[in-house]
């Protein structure tokens, strides 16, 4: 059994994963053939299988003009542009009608933009826009595939998005961003009347880059990120200053209205501060952006075509009034309501008060607005407008906004994504279109995510990558600990008493580490099993006995400052100046028992 033969007859198997691990070729040979491959083989045999889908890639590039054929044909309100540079395939944009309509009729004015890499030979971008619905969900609204991510391709992108939508200068919608490369002087240029939003995750991890991880930056940079009040962020960016001076005045540099609530405008009511939906949606293609053009979008729209009437049957069949998300965190606001107090004006105004002390808001429910800001941004009654409401004898859900009933929702996911044929049954088509040319990357290619400055990895952990360090010891940033040179005042203050009287192991011996653990005549601070720890410093004393008859002995001083001499025969506790292996551990409390031993030998 050769790779080549291996490659050949698994070839369906690469084309579902070009990058399937070694072992799991191993163990299918195995299971189907009973036959043992090596490694190495395995290897061979699928870089083999990768080289023969290429073909397959180059072939799906040459379909696009029937697949888009086929895409108007089965709904002419599709929106498909195919965009050739001399007839090598440069961009492709995709907006189906159902999703457009749905988006209009159902969800808030809320747009989220990103790219991600396709893993494919050819590489490439996948550009992405996605909705929120009413259950605080995403709903994908159109994506393009193009070369490179630029304001160019971005403003390609967002004008044929801003023609799908109806809008010209982006009047009423609110668009939120990475900060990716070019998009947002694209969405300034496409939509200069939209509101823009940029996630406050991203401009954290840039300001951490600069400041550090530390727990005090980042607890206060959310909580001055998700302040709903100009004059609450103006007290939380003074408690910035007092840890940090510089820190403060970095984050007002950084475009604040953009990633601070209390700057955002109620259009959209969302009150999100990260591009999250546009993560998830990105989470959701994973297992297709390795795969060919086309086999990649089919993958995409098939997975929208259930998705649509999964999320609509599983809100239809509830009898709700507000969508299950959005109930659960009126829950939440109807909690932290207690304790509060509301005063009517007899009218539509109230002002709310924290029990007895001076914390009041003006909540008014014909305008449903609140002075915190709060119920405005995000459409759902905060604690202080509850109150407001409760005191009219009134339920708080019918003051939620529209976006978020079930009927609205319901609105959204009523439009049925058609089917396709495949491309036996497509329409035939004079254009052609030419693959792209194969981008070689030096090594081995990367297929995972790399994540970045403190966000969370696959192992639930946060990435450490780009922090300062501090040592404990010294409290100096840039090293840890281990390599610390700045010794403690107590074991410096010992070091320089013994190097006065006399010239320590370590000055003889220059590669001798200075953390020499403390056995027989070593020198340095020793950490017996049990936590106690000792320092050691050469003996300057003179001993009663002859030299030729004085055993081998130390000088120690523990931290409490109690300082005694032992002095035993090696044959005792045979010990060396490394580390004693597990069998030769000393205790501290055999080292004394041993002293206490030679005291009472000493005793007339």
């Amino acid at each position: 059994m050769t790779s080549h033969w291996i490659a050949e007859h698994y070839q369906n198997l690469f084309k579902v994963n070009p990058y399937m691990r070694v072992q799991d070729i191993q163990e299918t040979i195995w299971l189907e053939k009973g036959i043992r491959v090596s490694k190495d083989k395995a290897a061979r045999a699928r870089r083999r299988g990768q080289a023969l889908i290429v073909g397959e890639y180059k072939e799906q590039y040459a379909l696009l003009p029937r697949y888009a054929a086929e895409i108007l044909r089965s709904n002419p309100g599709n929106t498909v542009k195919l965009k050739l540079d001399a007839n090598v395939f440069d961009r492709l944009y995709l907006c189906f009608e159902a999703l457009r309509k749905g988006f209009l009729a159902g969800c808030r004015p809320f747009i989220s933009l990103d790219g991600c890499f396709l893993k494919g030979p050819f590489g490439g971008q996948l550009l992405v826009a996605v909705g929120r619905d009413g259950n605080n969900q995403m709903f994908p609204l159109a994506w393009a595939v193009c070369e490179v991510e630029s304001t160019d391709t971005w403003s390609w992108f967002l004008e044929l998005l801003a023609t799908d939508l109806g809008t010209s200068e982006g009047a009423g919608y609110t668009f939120m961003s990475d900060q990716q490369k070019g998009l947002l002087a694209a969405v300034s240029n496409v939509f200069p009347q939209a509101e823009s939003r940029v996630c406050a995750r991203h401009v954290y991890c840039n300001f951490r880059g600069v400041f550090g991880g530390g727990l005090e930056y980042r607890k206060q940079f959310w909580t001055i990120a998700k302040r709903n009040t100009v004059n609450h962020f103006n007290e939380n960016i003074e408690v910035m200053r007092g840890i940090s001076h510089e820190a403060a005045e970095d984050l007002l540099k950084r475009n604040y209205k953009k990633w601070c609530r209390a700057f955002y405008t109620p259009l959209s009511c969302c009150d999100s501060v990260d591009n999250n939906m546009s993560e998830v949606f990105n989470a959701y293609i994973l297992s297709a952006r390795h795969k060919p053009i086309i086999t990649m979008l089919e993958d995409i729209r098939e997975g929208l075509m259930e998705r649509l009437h999964k999320k609509r049957d599983f809100i239809g069949k509830k009898e709700i009034m507000l969508c299950p998300r959005i109930q659960i965190q009126l829950e939440k606001h109807k909690i932290w309501a207690r304790g509060w107090n509301a005063y009517w004006d007899g009218g539509f105004c109230y002002g709310v008060r924290e029990g007895a002390t001076q914390v009041k808001y003006v909540v008014d429910l014909n305008q449903h607005t609140c002075s915190c800001n709060a119920w405005q941004v995000s459409g759902i009654p905060c604690k202080h407008a509850i109150v407001a409401i409760w005191n009219k004898v009134d339920h708080p859900e019918q003051y939620v906004n529209a976006y978020f009933w079930k009927q609205t929702y319901m609105k959204a996911y009523e439009f049925l994504l058609e089917p396709l044929n495949g491309p036996q049954e497509w329409p035939t088509s004079d254009s052609i279109v030419v693959a792209p040319k194969v981008k070689k990357v030096n090594g081995r290619p990367k297929t995972k995510r790399r994540y970045g400055v403190g966000e969370v990895t696959a192992s639930g952990k946060l990435k450490r990558t780009g922090c300062s360090m501090k040592c404990s010891l010294c409290g100096v940033i840039g090293h840890n600990k281990r390599g610390c040179k700045n010794a403690p005042k107590q074991q410096q203050h010992s070091n320089n008493h013994a190097t006065a009287e006399q010239t320590t192991p370590q000055q003889q011996h220059p590669r001798t580490s200075s953390a020499i653990p403390m056995h027989n005549r070593g020198v340095g601070i020793y950490t017996y099993p049990n936590g106690y720890q000792r320092i050691a410093t050469p003996i300057s004393q003179h001993f009663p006995t002859p030299q030729r008859q004085r055993p081998p002995a130390a000088f120690y001083s523990d931290h409490g400052g109690e300082q005694t001499i032992y002095s035993f025969p090696a044959h005792d506790f045979p010990l060396s100046q490394t580390q004693p292996s597990q069998g030769h551990t000393i205790s501290s409390q055999a080292l004394q028992d041993l002293a206490m031993a030679r005291r009472l030998e000493k005793r007339p």
